[in-house]
């Protein structure tokens, strides 16, 4: 019975042993599971790191243009070439009408009354200089559902806006070639004017590009005339108060301190300088742009006009594109600074940082200055992102697309 009894217990042992073996089978099961989850991971890691990566651009490509905004403010033109007048008392700006005289005739947001005469002084000073564009009764026609502006019901009454065949950021606008779905990219030239021989060279640039003159340079209508007729788009380039008392930022700039009429009377100087211009970006102010009611002054003029605002974004408290958009101003941000920092380096990796911009987001707005180092960059850049593919625009283009993207 022993004997028995031992070699049941050993057949019990032999019988274990598959077991045993079959264990060890499914070893390579695990160790496969265990790589597939390393390399799964591995992915996720690599995932998570590119994405750090993507937002650590923008965050840099931030910081490097609000740093450039800032150097923006401090940067200041030869004013010993401005051509500083005397502000006149208030005066109201009409549209021209049939009756105007000849030397009224163009000037940009003129405005008229319901008998299409210009607004009598009683008006004007109810108004402080501000009622809006009334059209006579006769030459009222219904809005289109394209042509009302973000913040513009549409309605023609006695404070109604200016037409919208007749705004001037749509009037003055450059020609600009059918696109399709290639990025674009509007080059702004600010400071254009003082210094004539470098602004014409600006001008010979390959375009379309925006000019954006100082409203106190010498001979602005032919300078601007010469930039339209080669095809360029004109703004006007209105100095504001930078956030240093010790930068100058030139004859007739708007200045934080000054009260509602000071601001119009300034304002109504800047504006009758020239005529042929689109819109309005902020020369310097870094301190004017960040005061809401201000601000507010400044975009009830931009609404009367039928003008757009381009916030050259000097600083990064500025409420000037939100001040805009809330008056139904046709508004936009600049991207990229190009060369606040005159060194041929960092123009280049400015100019790169444009191409990125309008790659991301399908376009790009780049703010530089009539300088050497810039016009001979541009002339090089210019022809290279065309054969890349980008094409050059206006800056009213760009502003029509995101109305378009805002509105749908």
């Amino acid at each position: 019975m022993a004997r028995r009894a031992t070699r049941a217990t050993t057949a019990k042992r032999k019988k274990a042993a598959p077991k045993k073996s079959s264990r060890k089978k499914t070893a390579p099961k695990k160790k496969t599971g265990g790589i597939g989850r390393l390399m799964l991971g591995g992915a996720f890691v690599a995932g998570t790191l590119s994405a750090i990566i993507a937002v650590g651009s923008m965050l840099e490509l931030d910081r490097a243009s609000d740093e450039f905004g800032r150097a923006a403010d401090q940067s200041a033109p030869n004013y010993a070439l401005a051509e500083p007048e005397p502000t006149p008392m208030l005066r109201k700006d009409y549209k021209l009408s049939d009756k105007a005289s000849v030397s009224e005739r163009g000037r940009t947001g003129y405005l008229v009354s319901d008998n299409g005469q210009p607004a009598s002084e009683d008006v004007q000073e109810r108004t402080g200089g501000l009622s809006d564009f009334v059209t006579s009764p006769a030459s009222r026609k219904p809005k289109r559902d394209e042509d009302i502006l973000p913040g513009d019901s549409g309605n023609d009454g006695p404070a109604s806006a200016v037409a919208s065949a007749d705004q001037p950021w749509r009037k003055y606008a450059a020609l600009t070639q059918d696109t399709g779905d290639k990025p674009v990219i509007a080059i702004v030239i600010d400071d254009a004017g003082l210094d004539q021989p470098r602004t014409a060279r600006t001008v010979d640039l390959p375009g379309p590009i925006t000019i954006s003159y100082l409203p106190y340079a010498r001979d602005l209508q032919s300078q601007v005339n010469a930039a339209r007729n080669a095809g360029h788009e004109v703004m006007l380039h209105m100095p504001m108060e930078p956030s240093s008392a010790t930068i100058d930022p030139g004859p007739h700039a708007l200045l934080a301190r000054y009260d509602r009429q000071k601001i119009l009377n300034e304002m109504t100087w800047m504006l009758d300088r020239f005529d042929g211009y689109v819109g309005v970006n902020n020369h310097m102010g870094s301190k004017f742009t960040a005061d809401p009611e201000r601000m507010r002054v400044v975009m009830e003029v931009m609404k009367s006009r039928g003008l757009m605002f381009l916030d050259s974004r000097t600083s990064a408290d500025s409420v000037g594109y939100s001040t805009a958009s809330s008056f139904g101003v046709p508004a936009i941000t600049r991207d990229i600074f190009i060369d606040d920092a005159d060194d041929a380096a960092k123009i280049a990796d400015m100019l790169a940082r444009t191409e990125n911009v309008a790659r991301k987001q399908g376009f790009a707005i780049a703010i530089g200055h009539p300088r050497d180092l810039t016009i001979g960059a541009l002339r090089k850049w210019i022809p290279e992102i065309q054969a890349k593919g980008f094409v050059l625009v206006p800056i009213t283009d760009v502003l029509r697309r995101s109305m378009q993207s805002v509105t749908g």
